[in-house]
């Protein structure tokens, strides 16, 4: 009987731990791991251990690599953590190219590297196919605003982009405060 016991309870740890995210919990909890190294080692670790991932488990995991490297103070540490990033977020994009969620989280780790590791190389293919589905992230309006404000502040855009994208920002603003807009117009 204790072994039944012991049997049911590993099947049923393993089952929760194991377990698929869906995109909101995975945005979440990379939120939290920006901010503090104890939830970045807990998602890297739940991401880590499940077998088939999916591209955006798997991009998150990739993420959350690189997040290491502000743990790290060797450069080579760092560089393998880029790597590993870079490989997880590659082979994401590769699985499911069309996603601009995957393609967004790319550029942003490219945007961060240095020009001449030459692993930043996927920029302009990342931003069109972001500006090809322009109504990405529309689940999330906040989150959409950090998206646009991250691709306004990184200056990888055309004047033209910028433009659409300030559009984007002015409707946003209106949605999220509705008050304001009232105010001003």
């Amino acid at each position: 009987m204790k072994w039944l016991l012991f049997l049911s309870t590993f099947i049923f740890q393993k089952e929760i731990y194991c377990q698929q995210f869906n995109r909101q919990q995975l945005r979440d909890l990379f939120l939290q791991a920006t901010e503090r190294k104890t939830a970045l080692d807990s998602l890297a670790s739940k991401l880590e251990n499940i077998e088939k991932k999916t591209p955006t488990e798997e991009s998150y995991y990739g993420l959350c690599n690189g997040l290491y490297c502000q743990y790290d103070d060797g450069n080579w540490a760092k560089l393998r953590h880029v790597i590993k990033s870079k490989n997880h977020l590659n082979s994401a994009v590769e699985r499911d190219s069309k996603d601009p969620e995957l393609r967004f989280l790319r550029l942003m780790l490219e945007h961060f590297l240095p020009s001449f590791l030459g692993l930043n190389k996927h920029i302009p293919d990342d931003l069109h196919v972001i500006f090809a589905n322009p109504n990405f992230i529309d689940d999330n309006l906040a989150l959409k605003k950090k998206v646009i404000e991250f691709l306004l502040w990184s200056k990888r855009c055309t004047a033209e982009q910028n433009k659409l994208l300030q559009a984007q920002m002015d409707e946003l603003n209106k949605k999220l405060n509705p008050a304001e807009a009232k105010k001003n117009g």
